[in-house]
């Protein structure tokens, strides 16, 4: 079995894992950062995630009807009260405005 050795490894190439690691290197550029993913990185959950950010940004869109496809796109694993703030904030960040 081979073996490796690094100073730290991350568990997850998707945004988390991949920004995470940037973080350790930005900390200490000296820093041996291994990052592991079951999955090629192009499609992690984060790259592969349908639709972008979910927002309310018309009349006819509810908030509810995101908080519920973000939950359903997490297999119902999200922490609600998390998915509620994020939903209901995200209509004030300037890319719900590209649109």
């Amino acid at each position: 079995m081979e073996h490796h050795n690094h100073d730290i490894v991350i568990v997850g190439g998707g945004a988390a894992g991949l920004r995470a690691a940037i973080a350790a290197v930005e900390l200490e550029p000296k820093l041996d950062v291994a990052v592991v993913s079951k999955v090629y990185p192009m499609r992690s959950h984060t790259v592969s995630a349908e639709g972008g950010m979910a927002a309310v940004t018309r009349e006819y869109d509810s908030f509810d009807s995101h908080a519920y496809d973000t939950i359903k796109g997490s297999d119902f694993l999200a922490d609600q009260d998390s998915v509620e703030f994020f939903v209901k904030e995200a209509p004030r960040t300037p890319y719900s405005r590209l649109r």
